[in-house]
C-alpha cells in the first residue's frame, strides 16, 4: 500500500482528489529509475524549473538539450543542457542507495566541470553537439534547435561566444536529477552552492503522482537554491561594447604588463589594418575581420586567442581555410592531427600570445593578415 504521505491533489469545483506520488520506475518513461529520468530529461528539457533556479527573474533559464553521454575526459556526462544567457548546464542521473553513492555523484560532477573547459572550450562542445543531433534519430539542425527552443534574438555566432566566454569564467550549472535527495544530500548541495562563485550547483527531485500510467502530474523541486547563494552570485558583470578606447584602457592597466603590451601591440596592428572587430561581452576581447567580413580570430586578457575554421570564413573556401590551418600547425598553434573540416566554428589554439616569441608573433600576424582585409 503506498504511504499518504507523499500526495498532491486535484481540486474540481468541490471535489478534492488525492493523487499519491508513483515510482517513476513504473512509469512510461522507461524500464529503469536512472533510464526513466534521463530519457524524460532528453524528451523534455522544460522540467528543469527554471523559475525555480532564478525566481526574481522575467526571462529564466530555458533549456535546450546539447547532448546526451557529452564525453568529458574518459567518462561521459548524462546531458548537457544550455539555456538563452549561454550558460552550459550539466546534468547527471544518479539514485543515491547508500552513503558512498551520493558522495561519488558530487565529486563527479566537479570533475566535470573542472574538465569542461579542456574538453569542451574552443568551439569542441558546439561540435559534439551537433554530430549528436546530425545522428539522431529524427536528425535536426542544432542552430535552428537554439533559436527556436531559446528564443535567440542575437546571431548564432554571438551566442556561441557567450558560451565559449562563460565557460573560460567557470560560469556553469551543475544539477543532480534523481527521484528522491534525501536530507544529507540536500544539505551538501546547499553548502556547496552556497560557497561557489560562479558555478552552480543544484538538485532536482522529478516526482510523479497518479494512479494512471497515462496520465501522470510531474513535479519538479529544486534543491539547493537559497537566497543568501541568489544574493552572492546576482553581482555579475553586465556585457560591454569593447571599442579600441575602452580595450586601451584595460590593456594599460593590467597587472601582467607582458600580456598587456602584446595585446596592445595586436590591436594597433588590427586598427591600423582596418580588420578590428567589436566584441559585446562581460570581459574585454576584441575580433579580427576575414575578407568574407566574418571573423577570424578573437583574442582576450589572459592571452587566449581562438581561431575560426568555418568555410564561410575564407574567400578561397576549403583550399584557402586548409592553409591557414597548416600555417597554425606549422606554429605550433594546432594540434597536428587536426581535421580542419571536423571544426564546426572555432578552436581555441595551444599557445597563448605571451608564449609567443617576437619572431613568432611576427609569423603569427603575417598569417592572420593574409586572410584578413
Amino acid at each position: 500500500m503506498r504511504s499518504q504521505d507523499d500526495q498532491v491533489f486535484h481540486l474540481s469545483g468541490d471535489k478534492l482528489t488525492p493523487m499519491p506520488a508513483r515510482p517513476m520506475r513504473e512509469s512510461i518513461f522507461g524500464k529503469t529509475l536512472e533510464d526513466a529520468l534521463q530519457t524524460m530529461l532528453e524528451k523534455y528539457p522544460q522540467v528543469i524549473p527554471g523559475k525555480q533556479i532564478d525566481p526574481a527573474s522575467d526571462d529564466p533559464p530555458r533549456f535546450v538539450l546539447l547532448r546526451r553521454e557529452m564525453p568529458v575526459g574518459g567518462w561521459s556526462l548524462d546531458h548537457l543542457f544550455v539555456d538563452q544567457r549561454g550558460i552550459l548546464t550539466l546534468v547527471e542521473t544518479k539514485l543515491f542507495q547508500n552513503p558512498e553513492s551520493r558522495r561519488e555523484v558530487i565529486g563527479q560532477v566537479i570533475e566535470y566541470a573542472s574538465n569542461a573547459l579542456e574538453y569542451w572550450g574552443g568551439g569542441l562542445a558546439r561540435q559534439k553537439a551537433t554530430e549528436f543531433w546530425a545522428n539522431h534519430n529524427p536528425p535536426a539542425d542544432l542552430d535552428e534547435m537554439l533559436s527556436d527552443g531559446l528564443g535567440l534574438e542575437i546571431e548564432i555566432e554571438d551566442f556561441w561566444r557567450t558560451v565559449e566566454e562563460n565557460l573560460r569564467n567557470g560560469k556553469i550549472r551543475l544539477v543532480i536529477a534523481s527521484d528522491e535527495l534525501r536530507p544529507e544530500m540536500r544539505r551538501m548541495i546547499e553548502y556547496l552552492n552556497s560557497e561557489m562563485q560562479n558555478a552552480e550547483l543544484f538538485g532536482l527531485e522529478l516526482k510523479c503522482y497518479g494512479d494512471s500510467t497515462e496520465s501522470l502530474v510531474m513535479v519538479p523541486r529544486l534543491v539547493g537554491q537559497t537566497q543568501f547563494a541568489i544574493d552572492k552570485k546576482s553581482s555579475g558583470k553586465a556585457t560591454v561594447k569593447w571599442t579600441a578606447e575602452k580595450l586601451k584602457q584595460v590593456y594599460q592597466g593590467m597587472d601582467d604588463q607582458v600580456i598587456g603590451q602584446r595585446l596592445q601591440k595586436i590591436l594597433d596592428w588590427a586598427l591600423q589594418k582596418n580588420i578590428f572587430m567589436v566584441t559585446v561581452a562581460m570581459n574585454p576581447g576584441f575580433g579580427l575581420r576575414s575578407k568574407t567580413g566574418e571573423r577570424l580570430a578573437s583574442f582576450y586578457p589572459a592571452g587566449e586567442f581562438w581561431v575560426y575554421l568555418s568555410e564561410k570564413q575564407f574567400q578561397g573556401g576549403i583550399e584557402e581555410r586548409d592553409s591557414f590551418a597548416q600555417g597554425l600547425k606549422v606554429l605550433g598553434l594546432l594540434d597536428q592531427n587536426l581535421n580542419p573540416s571536423e571544426v564546426i566554428s572555432n578552436r581555441a589554439c595551444k599557445k597563448r600570445i605571451q608564449e609567443l616569441d617576437e619572431d613568432e608573433l611576427k609569423k603569427l600576424l603575417d598569417l592572420l593578415g593574409q586572410h584578413c582585409g
